[in-house]
């Protein structure tokens, strides 16, 4: 490899990497552009705002790097952001993005402003979200690694403290401790990938499963906890696009194919859906029947919008979703948080009580074995 190509990757990759962090902070400088924005009042342009934070923060930080590459490729792209941003923040906050830069600056201003807020509210229930995952993950490692220990640790401590006892004087519990001892070291290899391959896979459906099976996946906490956060960013991004103009029926279908850009597989499913739905002349809150929302939350949902009109409405219904949601996500995260760790804990005392179990029938095979002599 030549030593430009070898500089193209190693470029492409920072990049990426500076993308993946950059956005996770990316409420906060939306929030900064939209104030810095509204308070220049077009004194100052966008490309001028990158190349500023580009001098500021220099080379060697993730946004004056990426500042300066928005500053060069916004001059190429002829002002889009979009384009500018693309593969740096999700298509449909983008998408958003764009469809506001054509109204103007006012407006582009006021998406910034309700995107960040959307995003904060949003990350706090991805974090509980997260927290879960990462509870579970740690739960499910550390069973894993006690089961390890019994061929690897503990049983062989054991037969080596008992080397005297012949056998034949084993009772059943040392047996059936030995044959899972055996068990495990001939299999571990299998457990772990077992282990490692059934938790990407928990991982993988929380945004790929569909249909039946899906609807009985989201009777289990996680499931349900990853549909409440999605629909919560779902209906507030929704109601931001709504809010432009009256032509609501028009915007709904548009609003609805921007939502699909980039959107997982499931969130895609449901969005067909509701395009279905608007093709077979349902309109208004009917649209949004597709299980995304709990009954509850679409009765609540469907009786704003025939009260208040569809963009209100969804405004109200996110509104209402945020304030159920973020107690709901907070209280089931928190009760399979303890459910994984009570489970790891139960499996740490089985093993535990097994062990003594065996210390104590091998104390008395020993007994039977002198006995015997």
């Amino acid at each position: 490899m030549s030593d430009r190509s070898r500089d193209h990757w190693l470029t492409a990759i920072q990049h990426a990497l500076d993308c993946f962090r950059f956005a996770g902070v990316r409420a906060d400088y939306y929030d900064y552009l939209a104030a810095l924005l509204q308070g220049m009042q077009g004194r100052r342009t966008l490309r001028e705002i990158f190349e500023r934070d580009a001098r500021r923060y220099g080379a060697k930080s993730v946004r004056g790097r990426l500042s300066r590459r928005w500053s060069q490729t916004y001059q190429g792209a002829g002002g889009d952001l979009y384009a500018t941003w693309l593969g740096c923040f999700p298509q449909d906050e983008l998408g958003l993005i764009r469809m506001a830069q054509s109204f103007g600056n006012a407006a582009l201003v006021r998406t910034l402003a309700e995107l960040a807020r959307v995003l904060q509210l949003t990350s706090r229930a991805k974090a509980i979200l997260t927290a879960t995952l990462w509870s579970g993950a740690m739960a499910l490692l550390l069973a894993f690694c006690m089961v390890l220990a019994v061929p690897w640790f503990t049983v062989p401590s054991l037969m080596r403290t008992f080397s005297t006892v012949p056998a034949e004087y084993h009772g059943g519990l040392t047996r059936s401790l030995l044959r899972f001892s055996e068990l495990v070291q001939a299999n571990w290899p299998f457990i772990a990938v077992l282990t490692v391959g059934g938790s990407l896979l928990v991982l993988w459906s929380l945004p790929n499963t569909c249909g039946p099976l899906r609807r009985s996946l989201e009777r289990f906490a996680l499931w349900r906890v990853y549909r409440y956060v999605a629909a919560l960013r779902f209906l507030t991004l929704l109601a931001i696009v709504l809010g432009r103009d009256g032509s609501e029926s028009t915007q709904l279908r548009t609003a609805l194919i921007m939502q699909g850009t980039g959107a997982s597989k499931w969130q895609a499913s449901h969005i067909n859906a509701m395009l279905a739905r608007i093709d077979a002349g349902m309109a208004g809150a009917d649209t949004f029947d597709t299980g995304l929302l709990d009954r509850a939350q679409f009765w609540f949902l469907a009786d704003m919008v025939t009260a208040r009109g569809l963009q209100a409405g969804l405004v109200l219904g996110g509104e209402r979703l945020r304030t159920q949601v973020l107690g709901t996500v907070a209280k089931q995260a928190m009760a399979l948080r303890w459910g994984l760790m009570l489970s790891s804990l139960a499996c740490l005392l089985g093993l535990g009580l097994w062990h003594y179990a065996v210390i104590d029938e091998l104390r008395r095979s020993l007994m039977l074995f002198y006995a015997s002599q």
